[in-house]
């Protein structure tokens, strides 16, 4: 009995169109996602994905390469979208005085050099995609917004499977392709619905009024999801505060989630590429503080620990609209994050995470599991679930 209904609750709409074993999918933290890691979550029978945000093409290939080697499972890339051009030299070297001055304030703290001049955080996304398509990916994930429509028309050729970020039932329904009567094209095979309570970035990429707009919680996104697009469903993937085998069964069950996308508990996989540091805090420090959403770090909407660098922007910039847009921040940050990240400087790193740490550190024994030690825990505390 119990046995036919751990089949029911691993099989989904989700699990059949990737004919992975489980609907768990470790999500995409960008720096936190290596092979190791991907390939030990696909090969335990979930879905591993590589946060390729910021790496460069040539490394993006090795990387896939690397995963290819020690998995013949489905795994997942996520890419950022942009809803705008990148912004020129010109542009990214603007001075931007509420953030850079307190910026420089903070590398003369440290003892880094004030750069003459700013790089874009994020590589060529042309570049890129083509990686993907010529190492044939089979599962691209997307986040900040929408794929450009010839790179969606690439992907579809190709067959890969297109999963989408929505943090509001509006942004659902333009990847579901319900948003516009003229435009019924379905922008992504699955949703993923990010709650206020998921760590990282959030994937927002329209702005607007009205309860179609509004941030929510996990479980109310899944469920207005669900409820808005009930004529033409996605499968629809619970992200955020989903942190032990508890979450995953009420995700599944109670809030008819297709899957669920895990990021802090297997930050704490002995396979992550989680700096030490930020490890550390997480299992340590993370206790006795909240993660907050700011957009001092990247100057995009992210969940984070505070510290020293969150704090100083703060009461420099004032107000948020005085902080500069995503790539010019995040351009201007990424030298002091990367310096106090290499020096296990805590107070000056970008301390990612969803709402849980203190949860997580404990569901993985204090950070000593494996990421398939972690999936396996996970189902087989939904098995008891469901076996009462």
């Amino acid at each position: 009995m119990a046995s036919i209904k751990t089949s029911q609750w691993a099989t989904t709409c989700f699990t059949r169109a990737l004919n992975i074993q489980y609907p768990i999918v470790q999500a995409p933290c960008a720096g936190h996602t290596g092979a190791d890691l991907i390939a030990s979550v696909s090969n335990a029978g979930g879905l591993g994905s590589l946060g390729a945000g910021m790496i460069p093409p040539p490394q993006l290939r090795e990387t896939i390469q690397r995963i290819r080697e020690k998995t013949d499972k489905p795994f997942s890339v996520n890419l950022f979208c942009r809803t705008t051009a990148p912004p020129s030299t010109q542009e990214l070297d603007q001075h931007y005085p509420a953030t850079d001055d307190i910026l420089n304030e903070i590398r003369v703290d440290l003892g880094i050099p004030i750069p003459t001049e700013y790089k874009l955080r994020s590589p060529s996304f042309d570049d890129q995609v083509q990686v993907l398509l010529e190492e044939q990916v089979p599962v691209v994930s997307f986040t900040f917004g929408l794929l450009p429509e010839e790179a969606s028309e690439q992907f579809r050729k190709a067959g890969t499977y297109l999963i989408g970020t929505a943090t509001t039932v509006q942004e659902a329904l333009v990847l579901a392709g319900l948003a516009d009567p003229k435009d019924s094209t379905r922008k992504a095979d699955a949703i993923v619905a990010q709650g206020l309570e998921a760590g990282g970035h959030r994937g927002s990429f329209l702005s607007g009024s009205g309860p179609y707009h509004e941030q929510k919680s996990t479980a109310q996104l899944v469920q207005a999801i669900r409820s808005a697009s009930k004529d033409y469903p996605l499968p629809i993937l619970a992200a955020g505060g989903i942190t032990t085998g508890d979450d995953l069964y009420t995700a599944l069950h109670d809030w008819k989630a297709d899957g669920a996308v895990l990021g802090t508990l297997f930050m704490l996989a002995t396979e992550s590429s989680t700096p030490k540091a930020h490890k550390d805090y997480l299992l340590t420090t993370a206790k006795n503080s909240e993660s907050k959403i700011t957009r001092t770090l990247t100057g995009r909407r992210v969940r984070a620990y505070p510290n020293k660098l969150m704090q100083r922007i703060e009461e420099r910039a004032g107000q948020e609209e005085m902080i500069p847009p995503y790539d010019v921040q995040s351009s201007k940050t990424k030298d002091i994050v990367a310096y106090a990240t290499s020096h296990g400087i805590q107070d000056y790193m970008a301390l990612l995470s969803g709402v849980n740490a203190p949860v997580a550190a404990t569901y993985t024994n204090h950070g000593t599991l494996s990421a398939a030690d972690i999936l396996n825990k996970l189902v087989a505390d939904v098995n008891k679930k469901v076996a009462n």
